[in-house]
């Protein structure tokens, strides 16, 4: 029981037993125990430390404190190292932030007017990205063309975007249709819209680029794995409505509902398929991107009818747009 404290088995061995034998003395608990008496004296060396016995006055004997008060003792104990650990990495991150400004300060360079940052290096450019998405207060927007992310490079965004979102801060992506084959990607980005990320898929995102706040865009220079800051609105605003009308006809990713699966029609597929409509998508088309089968989709199809009271896809897609389902 007391391991998931750090206790050792044989400490908690002779805990137990001077509960079971409160009047035994050490030579006795090693019998106990089966332990040689200088053992059995370490541990409770290691018990008085942990603070589980306390010295009997008469004849100055050790005496095991009740359990409740020993879980209580070392409950105490943990949440101590915890706090501190929590203080600790919260200074790590601090830190981290500092050895990222002095990492990237050192490796860009600026045009005179400081409206363009040029970064040669990729691994910069992952550290730039981190530094300006943690400096976004509003939002930050995500186009992501080409195949899916690696799985290993999954964790440290998941992190970042964990970290925006309890600030507040509105995530929004867009991924390239084909991407979303790959499982771990689509169950990512699935679990991602759950969280609170507005995830949209398109066929062929134009361009790889990240939004902060729309006053400042990171894009890749051509040519190179490197990548160009753009700050002030004459250069980001180009960038913006890039980004802004690439989402307007992209589909979105919605989270699963409670209790569902991908082939469930619920309100949020219904939505998908609808957007779909709109665009005039066919239903093989349409099964590709849901990752649904083609009957799943039918009857998708035929459910969205009935929720917007159309009696064509071609109604239903307009309809869709007056109520705002649809940009």
């Amino acid at each position: 029981m007391l391991e998931v404290f750090g206790v050792a088995a044989s400490t908690e061995q002779v805990y137990r037993a001077m509960l079971d034998s409160p009047d035994a003395d050490a030579e006795q608990l090693a019998g106990l125990v089966g332990l040689e008496p200088e053992h059995v004296g370490r541990e409770l060396d290691l018990l008085a430390g942990l603070m589980l016995v306390e010295m009997r006055s008469e004849g100055r004997k050790l005496l095991a404190i009740p359990p409740e008060q020993a879980l209580e003792a070392l409950l105490t104990a943990e949440e101590a190292r915890l706090s501190e650990r929590r203080r600790s990495v919260l200074q790590a991150r601090a830190d981290l932030a500092e050895l990222v400004d002095a990492f990237v300060a050192s490796r860009t360079r600026c045009d005179s007017g400081g409206l363009v940052e040029e970064i040669d290096d990729p691994g910069v450019v992952t550290s730039r990205l981190f530094q300006l998405a943690r400096s976004g207060s509003r939002r930050v927007s995500f186009m992501l063309p080409g195949e899916a992310v690696p799985s290993a490079a999954i964790g440290p965004s998941a992190r970042l975007d964990e970290e925006l979102l309890s600030r507040g801060v509105t995530l929004r992506a867009i991924v390239s249709e084909t991407s979303l084959e790959s499982r771990h990607w689509f169950e990512h980005l699935t679990e991602q819209a759950a969280r609170g990320v507005q995830v949209r898929s398109h066929v062929a995102p134009p361009q790889r680029l990240v939004l902060v706040e729309d006053t400042l865009a990171i894009v890749p220079r051509a040519g190179s794995c490197g990548a160009l800051v753009l700050k002030g609105p004459d250069l980001v605003a180009p960038v913006a409505a890039l980004f802004d009308a690439v989402w307007r006809t992209s589909v979105p990713l919605l989270a699963q509902e409670a209790g569902g699966t991908s082939d469930d029609i619920t309100g949020a597929r219904v939505r998908q398929v609808v957007a779909l409509l709109a665009q005039g998508q066919k239903d093989e088309a349409i099964a590709r991107r849901l990752q649904v089968s083609v009957r799943t989709v039918r009857r998708l199809v035929s459910a969205s009818l009935v929720a917007l009271h159309a009696e064509s896809r071609f109604e239903a897609g307009v309809t869709a747009v007056r109520r705002g389902w649809v940009d």
